[in-house]
């Protein structure tokens, strides 16, 4: 927790229910506005594709975090849970930094992700990038 900010129970309580219970298809994160907590900003109905949680992220014109069952191969049905990290470029530097020093604090409450995705701009939110992420052994 180096920026002081902690995370809300509902996040971990958001988390679990995506995680083991598949009642979201997604959850996006947020500080909140008095910069003390991260709390859940939003939820995918399950079902909801990866582009909506794409669209809304970029809707929101601000960084947020999200997490997500991200089915990469839909072949074998194979499916990794993603940990995005939205920090777009034309934030302010204040708030890059803000989210920069609270990631670690998110990652310590809601662990067990398959992949962690650092989206700066609309190409790394690309699905096809974040299926190459995905397939990736490396990264």
């Amino acid at each position: 927790m180096a920026s002081g900010i902690s995370v809300d129970d509902e996040c971990a309580a958001a988390w679990v229910a995506l995680q083991a219970g598949h009642k979201h298809s997604y959850v996006i994160f947020k500080i909140s506005d008095d910069k003390k907590k991260i709390e859940v900003d939003c939820k995918g109905e399950p079902g909801e594709p990866y582009q909506s949680l794409r669209e809304k992220l970029k809707q929101k014109g601000a960084c947020r975090y999200a997490v997500m069952d991200f089915e990469y191969d839909p072949v074998k049905k194979a499916k990794k849970t993603v940990f995005i990290a939205w920090v777009p470029d034309d934030c302010s530097i204040k708030e890059k930094m803000l989210y920069a020093s609270s990631k670690q604090a998110m990652k310590d409450k809601l662990t067990g992700f398959g992949k962690e995705i650092q989206a700066n701009d609309d190409d790394e939110l690309d699905e096809k990038h974040l299926m190459e992420k995905c397939c990736s052994k490396y990264d």
